[in-house]
């Protein structure tokens, strides 16, 4: 066991982002549940600003921000990496990852002497928008991967299994590696009929047959396919439309393929929102053609809600927790049909049982997290 005189253990969350992306959801939604006279979750970031920084510093939380990436300037990267942890003696250090660029992080951690380096991954693919530069990083991870060793780390965490697969390939036994469920809060999702009829109101959608995607607009969401989708669904059934929940690169290059589409009518994009629980109450399906995903939260969600998924199947069948979801290939004609199936409607059930069965209560979840950080691999 971490021995710490009784103190709260120290734990430096890196990175999250003020995107609140799907590695920050997951750090913010553990940040939440924690046992806080336990714990203590410090932050460190990249990004300039945190919109929701009050809110961790109001529970004694600290947040870092590091000047530069490694790859801009590798020096002063390690330099600021290490004095926040030379000075915030931590416990542990949680690293949260989509791809290798470097061992700078941990191989600093190992130096100050942290007790406890976790090494997380988070996807199953490299979402760099450039598809020359796409390339370059895929190179780079193959590398760098290729060098792995099993002491670069304590502890080895993933998403999926896909997750796990793709970022520790064989270098890493699989008798090491933990899969940690994306849990949620479970009530927040429950279908509720009044959040629906509300919300469909506000937002002006009672009578449309309401298609759902909740993600970043960037290249592996693949919402471009999901416009050429619905091009060819609006030629059958105008009163269908689509709402796009999130904001990202390719914003104003999908913004600008609707209009080209002739699609103003039925596509509404929403940006960043708070209130997805409620977005979900008010879809009639949910849709993810993602090109790849770690373990895609958003879908947990929307399973939760009782609403029926179609997602591609290139992501993890892990996701598949209830009968809601059906993964199909990336066909346009098979996604028009699909989609138009489910429009003569279905009947909502509330999907707690087969979640908590699951794993996928962050109630429950929280704990098994609390007992991973309380562990000691060497003991």
């Amino acid at each position: 066991m971490i021995k710490t005189n009784n103190k709260k253990i120290k734990i430096l969350q890196f990175p999250i982002a003020n995107s609140k992306g799907g590695i920050t959801q997951y750090v913010l939604q553990n940040w939440k549940y924690i046992d806080k006279s336990r714990f203590q979750f410090d932050f460190a970031t990249m990004s300039k600003s945190l919109d929701f920084a009050d809110e961790l510093l109001s529970t004694g939380s600290k947040i870092f921000y590091i000047s530069c990436y490694a790859e801009d300037d590798e020096n002063k990267f390690i330099e600021e990496f290490r004095k926040i942890l030379v000075e915030g003696k931590y416990d542990i250090v949680h690293v949260h990852t989509k791809q290798w660029k470097s061992f700078n992080v941990e191989k600093i951690a190992k130096e100050v002497g942290v007790k406890k380096i976790i090494v997380h991954a988070h996807s199953t693919g490299i979402d760099t928008l450039d598809a020359s530069k796409r390339e370059k990083d895929i190179d780079l991870h193959n590398r760098i991967l290729g060098s792995l060793t099993d002491d670069i780390a304590t502890d080895y965490w993933a998403c999926s299994k896909l997750a796990a697969s793709f970022l520790f390939g064989n270098r890493i036994p699989k008798s090491q590696i933990k899969i940690m469920n994306n849990a949620i809060e479970l009530s927040r999702f429950k279908f509720n009929n009044q959040v629906r009829e509300a919300y469909r109101k506000k937002l002006g959608v009672r009578e449309k047959f309401v298609i759902g995607n909740v993600g970043r607009l960037a290249y592996p969401k693949n919402q471009e396919f999901l416009l050429q989708v619905l091009k060819k669904i609006c030629r059958i059934e105008r009163d269908c439309l689509l709402l796009l929940v999130g904001t990202g690169e390719k914003e104003n290059y999908y913004r600008q393929l609707v209009k080209e589409n002739g699609l103003e009518n039925n596509v509404i994009f929403l940006g960043h929102r708070d209130d997805v629980n409620c977005l979900l109450q008010a879809m009639d399906i949910f849709v993810l053609p993602s090109e790849f995903e770690g373990m895609p939260i958003v879908a947990v969600e929307a399973q939760m809600s009782g609403l029926k998924c179609i997602c591609s199947d290139t992501i993890t069948t892990e996701v598949a927790i209830t009968d809601n979801i059906e993964m199909i290939p990336l066909e346009m004609e098979l996604w028009k049909d699909e989609i138009l199936k489910l429009k003569e409607g279905y009947r909502r059930k509330d999907e707690s049982d087969r979640m908590k069965l699951a794993g996928y209560d962050i109630c429950l979840q929280i704990k098994k997290i609390e007992e991973e950080y309380c562990a000691n691999n060497n003991t």
